[in-house]
């Protein structure tokens, strides 16, 4: 059975420590926070910030995960100094995540600096350099969570064109090239709107060590609430039921109110 979660960013101006005592009053199991501006800012979580979060933690069972920065930041910029300054901002999200007690850090790849088409990436020398840089920031961010005893779970964000990984093989070439020990989000509601989920839990198998479960339209990433979208979650929602990890319901709403994340939560377990 998974342990059912809530990103911070499902209560967006609520500081996340209060949304994570908010997550557990409601009966959640997991919390994520979101290392974004206005949401969990790395430059202004606090030491006391950390100590109150694993205090309510511990006295609630609640697991907490870690999603790592990834606005105003390219791991596979072009620029060295950008490339090398993203890749030290996301190792201080490793460390908040160890901090807290965490055991997974969700990671995006970098993206290409340049307006680019999918059927140049092969002969587009530019494009192939990023795409080395990205490995080689994954390679570095990997290997110093490993030593804090975080797991990397790298996110599929093919809803993005100028995404580095733009499918489920790209992903598993990544980590052919990185190492055995990263491993991957799957996040539900990208996976529809490109390859579908069953080809998602198929490519990427038992390396598969968070969800991402949200809800939209079918043509955008809209972080509905759960069931107030129109996506069909029935060809899945026995692996769903089954899978041994933290699933996410990932809500995004810009407030305080804790009603969407009470209403998914209902909705999931109505399923």
């Amino acid at each position: 059975m998974p342990k059912i979660g809530i990103p911070a960013c499902a209560m967006f101006t609520m500081p996340w420590v209060n949304a994570l005592q908010v997550a557990a009053d409601i009966g959640y199991e997991a919390f994520e926070v979101n290392c974004t501006p206005f949401v969990g800012d790395l430059d202004e979580i606090k030491p006391h910030d950390i100590e109150k979060a694993r205090g309510i933690a511990e006295k609630t069972g609640l697991e907490i995960c870690v999603h790592s920065p990834f606005y105003e930041l390219n791991i596979a910029a072009s620029s060295r100094g950008i490339r090398n300054e993203s890749v030290k901002y996301i190792k201080k999200s490793v460390d908040l995540c160890a901090d807290l007690g965490g055991n997974v850090l969700i990671l995006h790849s970098g993206h290409y600096s340049y307006r680019v088409r999918k059927e140049d990436t092969d002969k587009n020398i530019f494009m192939q350099l990023q795409w080395d840089y990205n490995i080689d920031s994954i390679k570095q961010i990997n290997n110093y969570a490993t030593t804090k005893g975080v797991t990397i779970c790298l996110e599929n964000v093919g809803v993005d064109p100028q995404h580095i990984d733009q499918t489920f093989e790209d992903l598993l070439e990544i980590r052919n090239l990185v190492g055995d020990s990263l491993k991957f989000t799957l996040d539900l509601g990208h996976a529809r709107l490109t390859e579908g989920v069953q080809k998602g839990i198929n490519t990427l198998g038992d390396n598969i060590r968070h969800i991402h479960f949200t809800d939209n339209f079918g043509k955008k990433d809209d972080h509905l609430p759960i069931g107030e979208g129109n996506f069909d979650y029935s060809g899945f929602i026995d692996y769903v039921r089954s899978f041994p990890y933290i699933v996410t319901l990932e809500v995004v709403y810009i407030g305080n109110d804790s009603g969407p994340s009470v209403r998914s939560l209902e909705y999931f377990n109505g399923l």
